[in-house]
C-alpha cells in the first residue's frame, strides 16, 4: 500500500507540474488565500487581492470596523467611500455600488470620469451620515449618474467637476439631504426624502418626486435657481393635510361669506382641495371649499343658526396636489 502524503504541491508555471512541494511557512488565516512564491519556493497564506471578490461590483465601507487589509469585501471592508471609489476605478468597472455601514463618513469624495454609475447606500436602517462634499466629473457628451440610498446628507455641496458644462442624474431615495446641488443640467429624482438644500442649475432641471417627497419640498422651500426649463413630475396622487381655523365675524344667520385660508409653501392654484370640520358635533353651520389660489384656499362658509354670528372653528384640508406646473 502506499504512503499518503499530505504536502501541497503548487504549479508555479503554467502548466508545468509542481516544483516545490512543501507545507505553508505561516499559519493558515481565515480570509487569507494560498499563494505560490515561486518555483520551489514554499507557497503562503496571503490577502486576496483587493477587489479580486466583488458581489456585483459591490465594494463595502465600514468607517468604524474597516478590515486590517481592506480588500472591499463584507469580511474586510474599506475605511473611506473614496478608497472604495478607488478601488472600482483600478478594477477597471464603469459603475459601482458602495453599501456603507452606521457612521459619519467626513471625507470629501471625488467620483472621476472613468465611473459613470455610482450607488451610494447602507446595509442596515441604521443609516449613515455623509459629512463630505461630492463632487462627480461627468462624461464630455454625457450624464454623471449617483444615487444615494438610505443616508444622510450633511455635506455642503453635491456637484459637478464643471458645473457650467457638465451635465449630472441623481437619484434621492429616503434621503435627508442638505447639500446644495449644483449641475448644468440635472435630473433630479426624489422618493421618500427630504431636500433642504438648494439647487442651482445653468441649463434645465427635470425633477420627480413621490407625494411624500413633494409634500416636504413644499414644507422645506428650497431654493430652485433654473436657467432655462424647469418641468417638475409626480409619481402618485400627492396626497396631503392641513389644519387650520375658518375666523369671521358679523354672518347673519342664514348669509354666507367667503373666507380665504393661508396655507403658506403648501398649496398651489392647480391643487384640488376638499374640508372637514375638526369637530362634527358643530352643527349650525356649513362649509365648504369655493377655490383655491396660490398658497391660499378660499372657503364658503354659511350661518345656520347661530346666534353670536361669529366663527373660529377648527378644520382639516385634504390637499390633492394635481399637476406640476413649472415654478415662475
Amino acid at each position: 500500500m502506499g504512503v499518503y502524503d499530505p504536502q501541497i504541491g503548487v504549479g508555479t508555471s503554467g502548466t508545468r507540474p509542481a516544483l516545490g512541494r512543501n507545507y505553508a511557512t505561516n499559519a493558515a488565516t481565515a480570509g487569507r488565500v494560498l499563494t505560490s512564491q515561486g518555483d520551489n519556493l514554499p507557497p503562503t497564506w496571503t490577502a486576496p487581492a483587493p477587489g479580486v471578490v466583488p458581489v456585483a461590483q459591490t465594494l463595502f465601507v465600514d468607517a468604524v470596523n474597516f478590515g486590517a487589509v481592506p480588500t472591499g469585501t463584507l469580511a474586510a471592508p474599506f475605511q473611506t467611500i473614496q478608497q472604495a471609489i478607488n478601488q472600482a476605478v483600478v478594477n477597471g468597472w464603469l459603475a459601482v455600488q458602495i453599501i456603507v455601514a452606521p457612521a459619519t463618513y467626513a471625507d470629501p469624495v471625488a467620483i472621476p470620469i472613468a465611473l459613470q454609475t455610482v450607488v451610494i447606500g447602507t446595509w442596515n436602517s441604521l443609516g449613515a451620515i455623509l459629512g463630505g462634499d461630492i463632487t462627480i466629473a461627468s462624461l464630455a457628451a454625457g450624464w454623471a449618474d449617483l444615487t444615494l440610498r438610505g443616508v444622510m446628507v450633511t455635506a455642503a455641496t453635491i456637484t459637478t467637476d464643471n458645473p457650467a458644462v457638465q451635465d449630472l442624474s441623481l437619484a434621492l431615495i429616503d434621503v435627508d439631504c442638505a447639500a446644495t446641488i449644483t449641475a448644468f443640467n440635472l435630473t433630479l429624482m426624489q422618493r421618500t426624502t427630504m431636500q433642504s438644500g438648494a439647487v442651482t442649475v445653468g441649463g434645465g432641471l427635470v425633477a420627480t418626486f413621490d407625494g411624500w417627497s413633494w409634500a416636504r419640498h413644499l414644507q422645506m422651500s428650497p431654493v430652485f435657481t433654473v436657467g432655462a426649463i424647469y418641468t417638475r413630475n409626480l409619481w402618485d396622487a400627492g396626497h396631503g393635510t392641513f389644519a387650520t381655523t375658518v375666523t369671521v365675524n358679523g354672518v347673519a344667520v342664514g348669509a354666507t361669506a367667503f373666507v380665504a385660508l393661508p396655507v403658506p409653501a403648501y398649496v398651489r392654484a392647480d391643487d384640488r382641495v376638499a374640508v372637514q370640520v375638526a369637530d362634527p358635533a358643530v352643527q349650525d353651520f356649513l362649509v365648504g371649499v369655493h377655490g383655491v389660489n396660490a398658497a391660499s384656499v378660499v372657503v364658503w362658509l354659511t350661518n345656520l343658526s347661530r346666534v353670536s354670528t361669529n366663527f373660529a372653528d377648527d378644520v382639516l384640508l385634504l390637499v390633492h396636489h394635481e399637476t406640476m406646473i413649472a415654478d415662475t
